[in-house]
């Protein structure tokens, strides 16, 4: 079967070009103030990480929605970290530096070549330093965002409906920053809750068809209340999301 591929950041700039020039503008001054930032007048050349300010809420958010979305995510390394990208190279060039493995010579990616030889420099200064952004410390960092990846990944494949099933958005009355959508399959149904805004909010959808039991929490940016079968007064975070299995698949 095949499928789209998502992603959020790749190898290239975010390209803005199918935007009108006030929504460009709009992007721009959010996301890219400085000249620095922009190239060829139409794209982005940063990374995610950055262009959230380090966000964490931001980020989780951010990425809890590509992975919620109908298709395969793609995640271009280092994203899993919040690396930050090199503003002084050329182009391209600024988000394609070495991934930062440790804080050792080189960010671990090179233990014994000279810096000068290295295809690109690694970032040494700034909140993204290989020094602080690295593999290793957040491996040894239980709440990093490496370690909330592997969550998020390890959910995903404990919910296979999200790759195979069919994704259809809730007709409810919902807060307007709320998305809220599902997927069902044979393997099982989700919901899935996403908060746009900062301001918490509640959120009430009622009984969906079929449910069966009680619904229970796969993933959330944080503790909830176990949900009720009428999924009424979920309670939504600023910049929230919540994913509520409503029924187990025969291959479980």
């Amino acid at each position: 079967m095949a499928q789209w591929a998502t992603f959020l950041r790749n190898h290239d700039e975010l390209d803005l070009s199918k935007l009108t020039a006030d929504q460009r503008a709009e992007v721009f001054a959010a996301f890219g103030p400085k000249a620095d930032m922009r190239i060829y007048d139409r794209g982005i050349r940063r990374r995610l990480a950055p262009m959230l300010r380090g966000d964490r809420r931001h980020v989780e958010l951010a990425y809890a929605l590509q992975f919620s979305m109908p298709g395969s995510p793609v995640l271009r390394y280092g994203e899993e970290l919040g690396m930050g990208e090199d503003l002084s190279l050329d182009g391209r060039e600024s988000i394609r530096t070495p991934m930062q493995w440790d804080d050792g010579p080189n960010a671990g990616f090179s233990d014994a070549a000279d810096p000068g030889d290295l295809v690109r420099p690694v970032v040494t200064r700034g909140p993204f330093s290989y020094r602080t952004v690295n593999v290793r410390a957040e491996q040894r960092d239980r709440d990093s965002l490496l370690r909330w990846f592997g969550e998020l990944i390890d959910t995903v494949r404990e919910c296979p409906e999200i790759g195979v099933g069919v994704c259809s958005v809730l007709d409810v009355p919902t807060p307007p920053s709320v998305l809220a959508h599902r997927f069902d399959a044979p393997e099982g149904s989700i919901l899935l809750l996403h908060n746009l805004a900062d301001g918490a909010v509640t959120v009430d959808i009622g009984r969906l068809p079929g449910t069966e039991g009680r619904p229970w929490e796969m993933f959330a940016d944080g503790p909830y209340p176990r949900p009720a079968a009428t999924l009424r007064n979920l309670s939504l975070n600023g910049w929230g999301y919540r994913w509520i299995r409503l029924r187990r698949g025969r291959s479980d």
